[in-house]
């Protein structure tokens, strides 16, 4: 029985491990996309402020 709660202790970890490390892949990928999105409207953005100035 104690073996069973190790396993299980053992794959609950690494199942944890494993979320966390699509979580953090998640937000720097959601970060990225941001940036190019900004990044595309960017140009266009600034020049329109600075014809306004």
């Amino acid at each position: 029985m104690e073996f069973m709660g190790i396993l299980g202790f053992i794959f609950g970890l690494s199942g944890l491990s494993y979320a966390i490390t699509a979580k953090n892949e998640i937000a720097k990928l959601k970060q990225e996309l941001e940036d190019f999105k900004m990044s595309l409207e960017g140009p266009t953005e600034a020049s329109e402020n600075k014809s306004s100035e």
